[in-house]
């Protein structure tokens, strides 16, 4: 099959999230499997000054509000992945921002750049067997590709990454790529279905209404989002659609993530180690951030989360859990910033309260080498998110023996399951769950956690490796997307 992903992020080159570890841990799978994959996102100007390309096309225009724009693809190849990579002659300089997302036009840019990415299909004629466009930034495409370019595309899939996050924009931002913005203001369209936003467009419904398949990144996700808490009204157009959505469980790239051939650990350790060589390479990657932060090495639980610092991920929880950790004992660790100011200023005031404890480090810089060692060196990672779609933190950290403590949503419900849940075999029993997005609930999960570290280390360290054992790797999520492909077409 001849696959084409649209997308904003692709790690490691363009990632500011969990998006871009998707992109290439499912292409690269797909490519293995036989089929022609291309991945199309724009040429930012923080891609890796290093990164060789050449040019594919040049001086192709694209109209935005009747005035012609030039642009450029260019091709490069990252990670065995073929990618094409748009750039722009515009006078906004859409991508040369030094950031992928927080612009004030993020809408203007995001459509802009599905618009000529269209353009630029409709000139290479190829067919394609797949378009598969990510979250709401691409997915107008769908509306693109089937109204205004009727584009030799045979299916359109959209992946809902995030239902939380959906584009809202005004009828004229879709006049300025030449569509008539006031034929999409209607319920089956693309009105948005908050009633407080009547006027507004919701990009993300478009591409719910227009794309042959919806995939959400968790079976439970794909369940959670018909609910209104979850759906963030949307929830009635999922419904409407129900019928075309699915849910795929997301993989981790087990290159990037492999504590047996992870340069950055202290030494190296695998699923099949003996737990006496796993716990001793945990305790090597302890000493590297001791060594690097000073963070106390007496013996007890290192604790930790390594997130986004946003309302989804229970950040009032993540402060509770902290206090929590402290009481008891534990050290802490936290790696993550927020893009929301109230919530950094918050988290800034907290690590002055805990400055000089030193069984706590609150890191709020983007810092790739220190998330690879936490999680070598925590013992549990936290995670107690108000929802969760599909969730590759608790992935990570199983591949890394630290055992997740979660709240029972979306890809957090599907991958882990509790160490006392007697239904199920023990082998498949893999981390500490909590039902309640509540204090109490958390409070007690942790307290379990603590206990059983610290009073039944035979327990402790089988759990570690059972949880090292658990694969969540693309393979299986990748056939699963080429069974999907293939029923569509």
């Amino acid at each position: 099959m001849k696959i084409v992903h649209l997308t904003t992020e692709f790690a490691p080159i363009a990632k500011a999230g969990g998006l871009g570890d998707v992109l290439v841990g499912l292409s690269r799978e797909l490519i293995k499997l036989g089929h022609e994959v291309e991945v199309i996102l724009p040429k930012y100007d923080l891609l890796p000054s290093t990164l060789a390309v050449k040019k594919e096309l040049s001086n192709f225009l694209c109209m935005e509000k009747g005035i012609p724009h030039a642009n450029t693809m260019w091709k490069a190849r990252v990670e065995n992945c073929p990618l094409l990579l748009l750039d722009t002659e515009h006078p906004k300089h859409y991508f040369r921002r030094g950031k992928i997302y927080g612009c004030e036009d993020d809408i203007s840019r995001f459509l802009y750049f599905c618009k000529a990415v269209c353009e630029y299909l409709q000139i290479q004629g190829k067919e394609i067997d797949v378009l598969h466009l990510h979250d709401w930034p691409t997915a107008i495409a769908a509306v693109l590709a089937r109204d205004l370019f009727h584009l030799k595309v045979k299916r359109i899939v959209l992946t809902v990454h995030n239902a939380e996050y959906q584009g809202l924009c005004s009828p004229s931002d879709l006049d300025a790529l030449g569509l008539h913005g006031a034929q999409y203001l209607t319920k089956d369209k693309l009105q948005d279905d908050n009633p407080h936003h009547p006027n507004l467009l919701n990009l993300l419904k478009g591409g719910v209404v227009y794309a042959d398949r919806v995939n959400a990144v968790s079976p439970t996700y794909a369940k959670e989002i018909l609910t209104q808490e979850i759906g963030h009204y949307l929830s009635h157009t999922f419904r409407q659609n129900k019928a075309k959505l699915r849910g795929i469980l997301n993989g981790i790239d087990q290159i990037i993530w492999d504590p047996k051939a992870d340069p950055v650990l202290f030494s190296s350790y695998g699923a099949h180690d003996a737990v006496p060589r796993i716990l001793a390479a945990k305790e090597g990657a302890k000493r590297q951030i001791h060594d690097r932060f000073g963070v106390d090495l007496r013996k007890t639980p290192w604790i930790g989360c390594i997130t986004r610092i946003v309302p989804q991920k229970g950040p009032e929880l993540i402060e509770a859990g902290l206090r929590k950790a402290v009481e008891q004992g534990a050290a802490f660790l936290l790696l993550g910033s927020s893009p929301i100011p109230s919530l950094q200023h918050h988290f800034d005031h907290l690590k002055k309260e805990f400055a000089g404890v030193k069984n706590v480090l609150l890191h709020f810089e983007y810092d790739e080498t220190l998330a690879h060692q936490l999680y070598a060196a925590l013992d549990f990672v936290l995670m107690p998110s108000h929802f969760e779609p599909c969730g590759l933190s608790q992935l990570i950290a199983m591949r890394y023996g630290a055992i997740p403590i979660v709240r029972a949503t979306g890809g957090l419900q599907d991958t882990v399951v509790d160490e006392e849940c007697k239904g199920m075999p023990l082998e498949k029993r893999n981390g500490i769950v909590f039902q309640n997005a509540t204090e109490h609930d958390l409070v007690h999960a942790l307290t379990r956690a603590i206990q059983i570290y610290r009073l039944q280390p035979a327990q402790f360290h089988s759990m570690v490796q059972r949880v090292m054992r658990n694969q969540f790797d693309w393979t299986q999520s990748a056939q699963q997307y080429v069974e999907m492909y293939t029923t569509l077409l």
